[in-house]
């Protein structure tokens, strides 16, 4: 699961600095308005203090299972919106 994090951090890396800023705040949208989405659709949910694992050196399972998760909808909606096409995480995960 790491190495999948791992990958899907790189390519989001590489994607974020070839976009444009009009992509990025496009990006912050669409992910806010899929977090609303949810909110409506499941009820409001207390948001962890979450910045601290962008930094940590250590983390546990769940917390690279939720870094991966998150990662993988950034490379996603990234994509979408700047019209990268063919993402294949697997090639990058080997």
């Amino acid at each position: 699961m790491f190495d999948e994090f791992r990958a899907y951090w790189q390519l989001s890396e590489e994607m974020i600095a070839g976009a444009s800023k009009e992509d990025i705040a496009e990006v912050a949208r669409i992910l806010a308005m899929q977090a609303a989405h949810y909110a409506r659709k499941f009820g409001e949910l207390p948001i962890p203090d979450l910045a601290h694992l962008l930094s940590a050196t250590t983390v546990d399972d769940d917390s690279v299972g939720l870094l991966r998760d998150g990662t993988e909808a950034l490379v996603g909606v990234l994509a979408m919106v700047t019209g990268v096409g063919g993402v294949d995480i697997d090639g990058a995960v080997q």
